[in-house]
């Protein structure tokens, strides 16, 4: 059919007109085949036609242009209208011209307007090899996953459900469903696979119970298992618990994990399914934070006596050291900057964090330094990182010069250290 091309009119090469890449193709037709033509428009305007279909009731081809002119290619597959020399792709999507065409082709009936993803030429490929695709489409069961192949992952591909008997063209036969539950998946049609995935794993449970499963759990066959072993509940009633409360398997994940964390018994259906899902969770993240602040606390009492040294004083202000994890966290809300993220590290002795304090004002925050193990200021940071109030003003010298002067101190620390770690390594010897 290469000779049969029609060409393209006058009206059609306007759309294309323009300034900038971009990427075309045209639908026309000549009988009842439907044939596109797709171009490339360079950045300079120039338009160069790349690659051509033929779409037909028995069949369907792609061609590709090399010197010696149009010659069929063995892959049907999306256009490809820009290459570099290393394989990688440009942007091979593109706009359609005269998508109405398909209308009055042996297309005509592909359904390919309740398609709603990014490949037509795909599309109407697959339709060409499997025509029975229309019974689907048009109870909106679409049986289309999109995805991409190639070395690059650059190569756009349609693949079709594997449960689809595509041998027949009776529906319920084709989707393996009787009518009652076609009727339970009228407006979910989108869960079928997901269905027929839980149908396989729970044979014996009614097509209520399966698509009610299928709706909560999506594909997470694994998820369901862990929270049925974890409550010893039976797949359904855990589905119907989390779908009445809109309970999310990620939230109810990590309330197993907090019950868990806290030894509760989770085969206790006043644990497992409270009557206030959301104020339990609340509740066990609050104990926990709080269990967690005492470890940390703890932890951080331990050093407070050898950090007394990291303590300065220089002018008008003063360093000191948070006496609390708490104080760490509301330092950082007070200024608005990110030091609550490092209270575990400081309380475990991974880093230290001083507070800069004007002596007049020394319950209020003003600037944060961090301190590494080996005595260097790594941040020193005020309101909003760097900002000293709302007004915006910026650091002023005075800050600078006290965090010189108590890079010095450091400085003299780290000297003392190394003199004394020296001393025991001799007297170890």
């Amino acid at each position: 059919m290469l000779y049969c091309f029609p060409p393209v009119s006058s009206a059609q090469m306007m759309q294309m007109n323009g300034k900038g890449a971009k990427n075309f193709v045209v639908f026309l037709t000549y009988g009842s085949e439907l044939f596109a033509r797709c171009y490339h428009r360079y950045s300079n305007g120039v338009i160069a036609e790349r690659q051509r279909y033929v779409f037909a009731k028995d069949g369907c081809v792609r061609y590709g242009f090399d010197r010696t002119g149009w010659k069929i290619r063995s892959e049907f597959r999306e256009p490809i209208f820009c290459l570099t020399s290393y394989g990688y792709a440009f942007d091979n999507s593109y706009s359609v011209i005269g998508m109405k065409n398909i209308d009055h082709s042996d297309m005509k009936y592909s359904q390919y307007n309740k398609y709603c993803g990014h490949f037509i030429i795909e599309y109407l490929g697959l339709y060409c090899k499997h025509p029975n695709l229309e019974y689907l489409m048009k109870q909106n069961f679409n049986p289309i996953e999109e995805y991409y192949t190639g070395y690059w992952g650059n190569i756009p591909k349609l693949t079709l459900s594997d449960n689809i008997d595509w041998k027949s063209n009776n529906m319920l036969k084709m989707l393996g469903l009787n009518k009652n539950e076609v009727k339970l998946l009228k407006g979910i049609e989108h869960l079928y696979d997901t269905y027929i995935g839980w149908k396989q794993q729970f044979p014996n449970l009614k097509p209520e119970e399966i698509i009610h499963i299928a709706d909560v759990f999506r594909n997470e066959h694994g998820t369901l298992a862990r929270f049925t072993d974890a409550t010893g509940l039976t797949p359904q009633r855990m589905a119907r618990y989390l779908s009445e409360n809109k309970v999310s398997t990620y939230d109810y994940s990590d309330y197993i994990a907090q019950c868990a964390e806290l030894q509760y018994d989770m085969h206790d259906t006043a644990i497992s399914m409270p009557h206030s899902f959301d104020k339990m969770h609340n509740r066990l993240s609050q104990i926990i934070k709080q269990k967690h602040d005492e470890k940390d606390n703890q932890k951080l009492t331990e050093l407070y006596d050898e950090r007394k040294k990291l303590e300065f004083e220089c002018g008008e202000y003063i360093i000191i050291q948070p006496k609390s994890v708490e104080e760490i966290v509301t330092e950082g809300r007070i200024l608005s900057h990110c030091v609550g993220g490092y209270a575990y590290r400081h309380a475990h002795g991974l880093l230290n964090i001083m507070f800069l304090r004007k002596k007049t004002e020394p319950q209020t925050p003003y600037y944060t330094i961090e301190v590494s193990n080996d005595y260097k200021i790594i941040q020193c940071r005020g309101y909003k990182n760097n900002k000293v109030n709302i007004g915006g003003e910026e650091k002023p010298q005075e800050i600078l010069e006290v965090e010189k002067q108590y890079q010095e101190y450091l400085d003299t620390l780290k000297r003392k250290a190394k003199k004394k770690s020296k001393i025991e390594i001799a007297v170890s010897a």
